[in-house]
């Protein structure tokens, strides 16, 4: 941007040299519209790096998130799983429910959240 900065004063002094009020005026108008020009452009170029470098940050939380989502499972973990959980169907529904051991265990009736109704063991 300081190459062009450069080139706009250049510019101006050159039409500074310029006798004819009628055109130096034309040209001043000119290079002011230059001017303000490109400081919109290094507006737009500081803003853009602003966001190139938090979308940046958002992809890398992206992918720490992903990563934990998505981490992989062993055989062992997962027959953990099945161990703690065990499959129920609803009497009404008949939609199949996964409900904690531990929770069949201290209650009869659990409630079925497709319907509403209750499941029995």
């Amino acid at each position: 941007m300081r190459e062009i900065y450069t080139k706009i004063d250049q510019l101006k002094s050159m039409i500074n040299d310029i006798q004819d009020e009628k055109y130096n005026n034309i040209f001043n108008s000119i290079s002011d519209i230059l001017l303000d020009l490109s400081s919109k452009v290094e507006d737009l170029n500081i803003r853009q790096e602003y966001l190139e470098e938090n979308m940046e940050y958002i992809d890398n939380d992206l992918t720490d998130i992903q990563d934990e989502l998505f981490e992989e499972v062993s055989f062992d973990d997962l027959s953990e799983l099945e161990d703690e959980y065990v499959e129920i169907k609803c009497e009404n529904c008949n939609k199949p429910l996964f409900v904690e051991q531990q929770a069949l265990n201290n209650n009869n009736n659990i409630p079925c959240p497709f319907c509403g109704s209750i499941a029995n063991k």
